[in-house]
């Protein structure tokens, strides 16, 4: 009872704001909370791993289970907007099982430190915000609490019992990685635990026991996305990565993985958005607490190991420093955990008074500091309700039935218009298409996809930021409405535009004559199947244009640098620009051949295999023809 009140005060706390900021309608203050939505409707109509039903697989989904939890929820008939109450319900429901467990994970501390603990673990507003955001972060804190309890009684295990506790903690550590990827770094440690507890068991078959549900959750999704598209990794891994960004060098990105670390550190704790900093020193001094006492010293240890190892594993992904610190919150579980575990040892050692005081002192500290997530969450579910929802309520009646619309947000948008749609940044997913790796690339690369599209299957709607997609709204879309809100906090943009689409300068080209191989710059898949290599992280930076009314996607080549590709014929090289040419192939000079419009154009001859273009000033590569001499 104690753990469902401190919940629902938590979550009144949050959604009470938020709801009377969205006009009554139900707070959601992430686009990507839409996105599991999508998923598990797609579940429900027949449609497994789909974003959209009807237009194939997607790796998208990192949070399968979370996704078949809300196809539940959808299923018994919370539907439409119903489905985001039924995720704060499983958020709450989740919470109070956390605490729950929380309290088997301190057992023998008394019963006032076991409610202060669970106290703490609502007080903090970071993690409440990501707790009721509608992501699987409540799932993932109730799952992985449930996971150290049962580390802690495969400890204590009798020898003929052991091995079954150890197939267990391995089964929830499979839902683990079903829930958060990140989680294999938690189901290594708990691994490595199982191991040093094997006593008279082989101490690799234990670990394997641990471990190998675990991995083979990882594996078959991973084996899925290979088998569906190519590639082993998740669009949102392919997408967020640093180590996926073509532009960064290994110097960039591990300046940008130190500023995420320093970023969770002094934001979260150092700013103030989490505890006083008069406290964090009491909070450290409770975490390592546990490796005081011989009882709790590994349990401990296994925490704060998988708190600081997931913590450093989130850093990598560029987008780990924004949208309130969700992606950290798993890591905050833990170090929760950990104080916990610490404050039974303090009411061990010094007695329960002293351990509630800490307590107490903890979680007002950080209860205090919970206005300002609070205010975060009521604007940010303002802004996606003003915006991204009230585009897709736009876009539900707009164009004719069956009409796609190209998107850059793919959460709330498909979700409340329920109409097929393009992602431009490849969350989703449209038969099989690579748009998360044309997106690394750049916009003109994904325009190069759309006019990889049949004509009747591209977007009839375009729904984007202008500043994020420029040359989408310079050349291709007709404005019809546009959607404004006033202090964002959480979207990409202030404006989004609702137009008409018109892609005829995707089939106005027209190739020179005898062509008998194409290489088209910024073309991802041309590129492919090319070996084409840009100068990239020092140049080869996608751009756009139309000229003529003829649209081509090309490559910035920076002066001295070379993109190289494979011919597969030897003939007449012909490159298009929109620039003059003063580059040389396999040292011999691109000449300057004639002006169509306003594109220009230069040839050179090459023969079958590996060219290298050089550039002697900066050259701006369209496209690659090679022609019959």
């Amino acid at each position: 009872m104690i753990a469902c009140g401190l919940t629902a005060v938590a979550a009144a706390a949050f959604y009470v704001p938020g709801r009377a900021a969205c006009g009554g309608a139900f707070p959601v203050p992430l686009d990507d909370a839409f996105i599991h939505f999508d998923f598990a409707r797609s579940l429900c109509r027949g449609s497994p791993f789909a974003w959209i039903a009807g237009q194939g697989f997607s790796s998208g989904e990192t949070a399968p289970l979370y996704a078949v939890v809300l196809a539940f929820g959808w299923a018994i008939g919370f539907r439409g907007a119903a489905l985001a109450p039924f995720a704060a319900i499983v958020a709450c429901v989740s919470i109070a099982s956390a605490m729950v467990s929380l309290r088997s994970l301190i057992r023998g501390a008394p019963w006032v430190v076991a409610c202060g603990a669970a106290a703490l673990v609502v007080s903090i507003g970071a993690l409440d915000f990501a707790f009721f955001s509608g992501m699987e972060v409540a799932l993932f804190a109730a799952l992985a609490v449930r996971a150290f309890v049962l580390a802690e009684r495969m400890m204590r295990a009798p020898p003929h019992l052991r091995a079954r506790a150890q197939w267990r903690l391995g089964m929830l550590g499979a839902l683990l990685v079903w829930v958060r990827p990140e989680a294999a770094v938690v189901v290594a440690v708990l691994s490595v635990l199982a191991a040093r507890h094997a006593r008279s068991q082989s101490p690799l078959g234990a670990l394997a026991r641990v471990a190998l549900p675990g991995a083979l959750a990882t594996a078959s999704i991973a084996a899925l996305n290979w088998t569906m598209t190519g590639d082993f990794a998740s669009a949102g891994a392919r997408l967020k990565l640093l180590s996926s960004n073509p532009y960064l060098s290994d110097l960039d990105r591990a300046r940008e993985l130190v500023l995420n670390i320093v970023n969770f550190w002094w934001r979260v704790i150092e700013a103030s958005a989490v505890f006083d900093p008069r406290l964090v020193w009491v909070l450290g001094a409770c975490a390592l607490a546990p490796l005081l006492s011989a009882r709790t010293r590994d349990l401990g240890a296994a925490l704060l190991a998988s708190a600081v190892l997931f913590a450093v594993l989130v850093s990598f992904n560029g987008a780990a420093r924004f949208q309130g610190f969700r992606y950290y919150a798993p890591a905050l579980v833990m170090l929760v955990c950990a104080v916990a575990l610490g404050l039974s040892v303090i009411a061990r050692r010094f007695g329960a008074a002293v351990s509630l005081v800490v307590v107490v002192v903890l979680a007002g500290g950080a209860a205090a500091r919970a206005e300002t997530s609070i205010r975060f969450f009521r604007d940010a579910s303002a802004n996606i309700h003003d915006q991204q929802m009230r585009v897709g309520e736009k876009l539900r009646t707009l164009g004719p039935p069956g009409a796609r619309v190209l998107i850059n947000d793919a959460g709330a948008i498909p979700w409340v218009a329920d109409r097929g749609a393009v992602d431009a940044l490849g969350l989703g997913g449209y038969r099989l298409l690579p748009f998360t790796r044309a997106a690394l690339s750049g916009e003109a690369s994904m325009l190069e996809l759309v006019q990889r599209m049949a004509p009747a299957d591209r977007p009839a709607l375009i729904a984007v930021y202008p500043n994020w997609f420029p040359a989408v709204t310079q050349y291709f879309a007709r404005e019809i409405d546009h959607v404004t809100i006033e202090h964002n906090v959480i979207c990409g943009g202030p404006t989004k535009i609702i137009a008409l689409a018109d892609w005829t300068p995707l089939d106005s080209d027209t190739p020179p004559a005898n062509v008998i191989d194409d290489i088209d710059i910024a073309d991802i898949e041309s590129e492919a199947a090319h070996a084409y290599a840009s100068p990239a992280p020092r140049g080869g930076w996608a751009t756009a244009n139309v000229i003529a009314h003829v649209f081509d996607g090309g490559r910035i080549i920076p002066a001295g640098e070379t993109e190289s590709f494979d011919a597969h014929a030897s003939g007449t090289l012909v490159m298009r620009s929109d620039e003059a040419i003063d580059a040389t192939v396999q040292d011999m000079d691109l000449v300057a051949d004639h002006i169509t419009g306003a594109w220009t154009i230069a040839t050179c001859s090459v023969e079958r295999g590996r060219v290298v273009v050089r550039a002697r000033k900066p050259l701006r590569d369209f496209h690659l023809w090679i022609v019959a001499r």
